[in-house]
């Protein structure tokens, strides 16, 4: 089965370097002892301990005797997550050819060496200089430009679903559903806290949501006002400038998301931060709306109102 790129990445970046010989492993030991690289040596007695490995980019590798000064040329694959086969045909002639090719097939350990096996020795190599990999330049959504003809998506929504708890169940709920569960509670004297009815009313308050996708690719969210705060709170809050009022809803970013569309899909700019295994992830989210029109963002799956 052939690798996933991903996998073949993670291998390109893992073995391109110089490697040396750190120790070895008789399998035949009581404890595995591990023995020190000078003992690396061939039947005639050579010194095989100054032999390195070097991998390339380009899948080509040198074989050299650092002892000698000789050096070998030949190429290199992976073969799976975690074995890499290399080709060099003579090894300085110090195994016989029938040994050469049972050598050239190396593993990654738990550790993040490479191991080969020689007779009953197990050797293992450490990586001592780190090789050039050309770091592949991912195009990301908010360097494209924007379809200026795609522009279904814009207007005022509604929330028709929002993350919620019905019953044992949580997941994604109309606020009908979201309601009969809030009164079949009450009526089972589940909120005899005043404080738990409360937060169920404030959280089904969410569903007054409103999201507003406008002509110059911004994407703005208003939020229904709380019942429990006056006008005079609202009106001290909007002087200080700690919120913001449109169409009577409240609005944290007046200057909202951007929005675009690239190659027939929605995207919206989230504005979060994230990494994926060490490599900085892209903030920008693909919004798609299904055969009626709804798009699921965020909590919410809402609709043109």
């Amino acid at each position: 089965m052939p690798l996933e790129a991903e996998e073949l990445k993670k291998g390109l970046k893992f073995i391109v370097g110089k490697w040396e010989i750190d120790y070895l492993v008789n399998s035949m030991s009581n404890n595995l002892e591990h023995l020190p690289a000078k003992e690396f040596k061939s039947k005639d007695g050579k010194d095989m301990s100054q032999i390195s490995f070097e991998f390339f980019e380009d899948h080509t590798m040198k074989l050299r005797n650092n002892g000698t000064g000789e050096e070998e040329s030949g190429t290199w694959e992976q073969t799976t997550s975690s074995k890499f086969k290399y080709t060099c045909d003579k090894f300085f002639g110090l195994l016989p050819p029938e040994l050469v090719k049972s050598i050239a097939e190396l593993e990654r350990d738990m550790e993040g060496g490479l191991v080969f096996s020689l007779f009953l020795l197990v050797v293992r190599m450490k990586k001592t200089e780190e090789g050039h990999v050309t770091e592949e330049k991912k195009v990301d959504i908010g360097d494209l430009e924007a379809d200026p003809s795609m522009t279904a998506i814009v207007g005022r929504y509604k929330v028709y679903k929002s993350l919620a708890s019905v019953g044992e169940d949580f997941g994604m709920f109309t606020l009908a559903e979201v309601e009969a569960d809030f009164k079949k509670k009450k009526e089972e004297g589940q909120f005899e806290d005043e404080r738990y009815e409360r937060r169920a009313k404030e959280r089904m308050g969410i569903f007054g949501t409103v999201f507003i996708f406008t002509e110059n690719h911004r994407m703005i969210t208003l939020s229904p006002i709380p019942d429990d705060v006056s006008q005079k709170e609202i009106d001290e809050a909007v002087a200080s400038g700690e919120v913001t009022l449109k169409d009577g809803m409240l609005c944290d970013d007046p200057n909202g998301k951007e929005w675009k569309g690239v190659n027939g899909d929605y995207w919206y700019n989230s504005e979060e931060e994230a990494e994926i295994c060490g490599e900085k992830a892209s903030p920008w989210r693909k919004i798609t709306p299904d055969k009626d029109g709804r798009i699921e963002i965020q909590m919410f799956i809402i609709e043109k109102m």
